[in-house]
């Protein structure tokens, strides 16, 4: 399957009258990298792709940056015990959002076109004034409000769960 492009990220955002500032920079590949970026934003995001054991079940974990994710506190927010809950591969990531890693990003899920994805949102995100996300590319950021974020969700017809991370 293609993998999903910068392109088809702006076309979405525009088509959905989501408004956005675009930043363009180096290539940036680990959440440090992103922190030592000099964006108008100082709030980075992270974003998460994971699985479900055993089953075509993902998720996409959008959390505030500084944030580590602890299996034991999300897993039972989704209906899951810790060791059901496992990291993507690659492969997966490619398959379902058309993306590579380091690229991950909310604008990768129009290319999820089974929903196979629940958005998962830390409810700290609703705090941030604007959200810094890759336009399926890792040389750009991208700043939306927070309902565009849930405008972005939903209008790829993708379900999502507020989650606490704290």
């Amino acid at each position: 399957m293609a993998l999903s492009t910068y392109e088809e990220a702006i076309d979405f955002l525009r088509k959905n009258d989501i408004q956005y500032n675009e930043v363009k920079h180096d290539a940036v590949w680990t959440m440090a990298e992103a922190s030592q970026l000099k964006l108008p934003n100082d709030t980075v995001i992270k974003n998460l792709f994971l699985k479900k054991r055993k089953t075509d079940e993902f998720f996409l974990c959008v959390v505030v940056g500084h944030k580590k994710i602890d299996f034991k506190t999300l897993a039972p927010q989704i209906q899951l015990s810790r060791n059901k809950l496992n990291f993507a591969n690659e492969m997966e990531l490619a398959d379902v959002l058309g993306l590579k890693p380091g690229f991950v990003t909310p604008l990768g899920l129009p290319h999820d076109e089974k929903q196979q994805v629940t958005v998962l949102l830390d409810k700290e995100l609703q705090h941030v004034d604007a959200i810094g996300i890759h336009p399926n590319t890792n040389t750009a950021t991208v700043f939306v409000k927070y309902d565009d974020l849930l405008k972005i969700i939903t209008r790829s017809q993708h379900e999502m769960v507020i989650v606490d991370l704290d």
